[in-house]
């Protein structure tokens, strides 16, 4: 396995990619752009603080949407917008790994912007929550965008690294040890890729049938942040991965459900009945999109 400094570096890599994504994010926020577009759109003024939240934390977007007249329309959006949490996952398979450019990763959250759009078109309406007020676009102040920006950076640096750790650790053990707790030299006869192999037919037909994945998977369901510590405990499976299934991954992870967290506070926010159709609604949809991203990149790779 990679050592805690090879690893780490990995981490900070992306971590000017972060930054650069935070900043661009505050400067359409503050410059009344989101405001201006929602105005355009004919949606509700007060959808805009949660959508905003939501690049950051989803669970205090759905907290924020908690007085909405139209908070499961919300909800049912927010749930398709990738937060920050996401990030390293995404900007390591698609900068690093596939070498694409940087802009790749905005055209990733336009693709979440659209589906989460369009899923909601099959949601009711609340016709009384449309509140319109008049914004004007303006140039914000570069310097309070940047000192936000460092600040939510470092906080992000902060969690990555304590969600790591705690990864790191689970995950040596299972992978360490049998189920009779015996050590083992090859992962491949460890818990975690007994427990995680059963999935592995599931997981198959798009690609990510490799236990390593799937525990990375089901690690960010916990938190999304444990998905790559996973991923790069096991440095060679990771480049051994070919496009279709990089790309697979990217969009069955991007689309795939929020973490226990943000499940959580749909339950508490709106109901119980709406936390379930949520997550079975994004499982499905990233598993559809997953496996029409993998067919269609292994007909022409």
């Amino acid at each position: 396995m990679p050592s805690l400094l090879e690893i780490s570096l990995v981490l900070v890599e992306f971590l000017p990619q972060v930054f650069l994504l935070y900043l661009i994010l505050s400067l359409v926020e503050k410059s009344g752009l989101l405001y201006i577009v929602a105005h355009f759109l004919r949606l509700p003024i007060q959808n805009v603080l949660p959508v905003c939240l939501s690049f950051g934390c989803t669970t205090l977007a759905i907290c924020a949407a908690r007085e909405n007249p139209s908070r499961n329309r919300l909800v049912y959006f927010l749930s398709f917008i990738p937060c920050t949490a996401q990030l390293p996952l995404i900007t390591f398979l698609l900068l690093s790994i596939l070498r694409f450019p940087f802009w790749s990763v905005i055209i990733l959250y336009l693709a979440c912007i659209i589906v989460g759009s369009l899923m909601i078109l099959f949601i009711p309406q609340n016709k009384t929550a449309i509140v319109y007020e008049p914004v004007k676009l303006h140039f914000p102040n570069l310097w309070d965008c940047l000192k936000d920006t460092l600040k939510q950076t470092l906080i992000f640096a902060r969690k990555i690294f304590i969600a790591f750790v705690i990864s790191a650790f689970v995950i040596v053990i299972l992978a360490r040890f049998s189920f009779d707790f015996r050590y083992v030299d090859d992962p491949k006869n460890s818990i975690l890729f007994a427990v995680c192999g059963v999935l592995s037919p599931i997981f198959a037909p798009i690609g990510l049938g490799e236990p390593a994945i799937i525990c990375a998977l089901i690690f960010g369901i916990i938190a999304k942040e444990s998905a790559i510590s996973v991923l790069l405990l096991f440095p060679q499976i990771i480049t051994n991965l070919s496009l279709p299934i990089v790309l697979s991954l990217v969009v069955f992870y991007t689309f795939y459900p929020k973490c226990i967290s943000a499940q959580t506070a749909v339950c508490s926010n709106c109901n119980r009945k709406t936390s379930v159709k949520l997550f079975i609604t994004n499982l499905l949809v990233a598993y559809s999109l997953a496996f029409v991203v993998y067919r269609i990149c292994g007909f022409f790779i």
